[in-house]
Formats: structure tokens, C-alpha cells, sequence
């Protein structure tokens, strides 16, 4: 019914302006405490947890940072059966972003296009909304970064804060690879390891579905060294060859903008057995990027992630497709 009836009306309206009146619902959908009884029993019914180190999950499919950047409705996107959430970019002070329009699709691709450029409302705002987090519910992380990542010492405080102010509700982080320069976010994550030995919330980098499989090692290395406890595999790409069933004509009106989604699938799992073969063993590896489908999810689990994230499938399959990847991955 989603893709046949609702789908098609959403699709009309401009893909930012629909995402806000969806945040906006959920939050009306808050206050039905009946119907969300209903939701919450129906999503999660039939779905097997996991365990890595201290966390457990409800189950192996999270959303992806980027769907709720202000923590605006966190627990009731965990009602639609997520077993962790991820909320953000977030950073010190407000970034506006670009401007629109700046998310875009392309539906014959399953693809986004985003150039929205970090928008979120800041750190104050931010930590008022996790205040309505309820507690056990769900795996929480937190996409955290700098508003000064040419300024090695202002990016170190800034990560630092961010990671001291949202520690009574974040289970993790989540830094993205290449938003910072490997010079300036190393000595940051010294400072932060010296604040983790007291206060310890794991860290995972997010890497970008470009960077090339030779420069992965690298960046194992890199994480090793400061202290890393995983990756999330992989975020947007920029390579538009992989765009094979858009008219050309539509991808170059659209312009610049990172593409998630289907596209981005055979570099996320590239990346995902490249992770699994060569990070130690204790590392977490999120499969992230181009999973659409249950089937997708279960390939991911098979090419070596102990997670999937999704972002893009919400968007084309709906709802309903967390508990239909949920089940399909407690098979794996």
C-alpha cells in the first residue's frame, strides 16, 4: 500500500519539505500513548537481539544519521521497530546549511541527493530535545562534529564538549572520516581517549563510499592508534556513473549533492568485506549505504557487518520494511 498509494502522493511534494512535515507528525504521534502501544507492539513483535561488548540490541537495524539531525523524535522513530538510532551531524553552534532546494530524488535509481551541508540547530538545542529520551528503549548514537575543522586545537574542544554533554545519552559516537583532516582529528582523539578512560562511550568513524579500498588500511591503522571501536560503512558517494537508470538530464539538473541509496550499495559492501578481513576482530562494522532491501541486509551481515543502518530504504519501501529487515537478518 506504501508504494502504490502513499508513496506516489509523497513523492510530489519536494523531498525536504515532506521529510519535515514526517518529523512533524511523529511528533504529534507523541501523544497517542494508545496507538503507539499498538506500534510498538506490532514493529518489534518477532525480531532477535544482539550483543557487542556492554550494548544490546533489540535487533540488528538501526537509522542511519541524517534522517533526525536535531533529535527531534528519536523515540518514536524507535516505535517503527529500529533496534538502534543514530541522530545528527550535530555541532557546537547552528549551521543553517545551503540553500534549497538541497535533497533531491531520483526514483528510478532508488537515490538521494543531498547537498544540505551539516544544518543542524547546535548543541543547546539539541541536548533539550535528548531530554525526552526514554532510557533502555533502544541503542542510541550521535554523529558529533566540529564547526572549525581547519582549527586543530578549536576542533579538539569542540569534540571533547560535544562528547562530555551528551554522555547520559549516547551509547556511541560517530565521527565522519574526511569531515576532519587525519592532522587535526587525531590529536582531537587523543584528548578524547584521555576522557574516555573515566568515561567510556565507544567511538566509530563513518567513511565515505569514495574512499578508495588501497587507503582503507590506512585509515585501520589510523584507528587503531586512537583508540576506535568501529566503522560505519559507508556514507554518500560522488561518482554519478552509478546513476544508470536517471535521465541524464534530470541528474545534471539536479547538480551537485552526495548520492545515497541503491547506488551506493556495491561500494558499501566492498568496503564492509574489506573491513571484515582486515580491522581486528573486536572492531564493530556497521553496514550502511544502499541497503534497500531485506535481501540487501542479509548480504551485508554476509560480507561481514554485525549492523545495518538504513536511511534511503525508510524513504522507498516505508516503514514497515525495519521489521521485515529486522526478521530477515535474525535468519543470518
Amino acid at each position: 500500500m506504501y508504494k502504490s498509494i502513499f508513496r506516489p502522493l509523497l513523492f510530489h511534494i519536494d523531498a525536504e519539505d515532506i521529510h519535515n512535515k514526517i518529523v512533524q507528525s511523529l511528533q504529534c504521534y507523541r501523544h497517542l500513548t494508545p496507538v503507539r502501544k499498538i506500534v510498538r507492539s506490532s514493529c518489534h513483535a518477532g525480531t532477535a537481539g544482539w550483543k557487542w561488548r556492554n550494548l544490546t540490541f533489540k535487533n540488528r537495524v538501526g537509522l542511519s544519521a541524517g534522517f533526525d539531525k536535531a533529535a527531534n523524535c528519536l523515540d518514536e522513530l524507535s516505535d517503527l521497530g529500529f533496534g538502534f538510532i543514530e541522530v545528527g551531524t550535530v555541532t557546537p553552534k547552528e549551521v543553517k546549511g545551503n540553500p534549497g532546494p538541497r535533497i533531491f530524488r531520483l526514483p528510478k535509481d532508488q537515490a538521494l541527493v543531498s547537498r544540505t551541508g551539516f544544518n543542524n540547530p547546535g548543541k543547546a538545542v539539541f541536548l533539550h530535545n535528548l531530554k525526552r529520551k526514554q532510557s533502555g528503549k533502544y541503542i542510541l548514537g550521535i554523529n558529533i562534529n566540529t564547526n572549525r575543522p581547519d582549527d586543530a586545537e578549536q576542533a579538539m574542544t569542540d569534540l571533547l564538549d560535544l562528547y562530555r554533554t551528551f554522555g547520559a545519552y549516547a551509547d556511541y559516537y560517530t565521527i565522519n572520516w574526511g569531515s576532519i583532516a587525519p592532522e587535526i582529528l587525531g590529536p582531537a582523539l587523543a584528548a578524547l581517549w584521555a576522557y574516555r578512560q573515566e568515561n567510556n562511550k565507544p567511538v566509530f568513524l563513518k567513511l565515505p563510499a569514495d574512499l578508495p579500498l588501497e587507503k582503507v588500511d590506512d585509515v585501520i591503522r589510523f584507528a587503531g592508534e586512537h583508540h576506535i571501536d568501529g566503522f560505519i560503512a559507508c556514507g554518500p558517494t560522488q561518482d554519478r556513473s552509478l546513476l544508470t537508470r536517471s535521465a541524464q538530464a534530470e541528474i545534471t539538473a539536479i547538480g551537485a549533492g552526495g548520492i545515497s541509496g541503491l547506488p551506493v550499495l556495491q561500494k558499501s559492501m566492498r568496503m564492509v568485506k574489506h573491513l571484515s578481513e582486515h580491522a581486528p576482530e573486536d572492531m564493530l562494522i556497521i553496514g550502511a549505504g544502499g541497503v534497500i532491501t531485506s535481501s540487501d541486509a542479509q548480504a551485508m551481515l554476509k560480507a561481514g557487518a554485525h549492523l545495518v543502518q538504513i536511511y534511503s530504504a525508510f524513504i522507498y519501501e516505508g516503514p514497515y520494511i525495519v521489521k521485515q529487515m529486522a526478521k530477515a537478518c535474525s535468519e543470518v
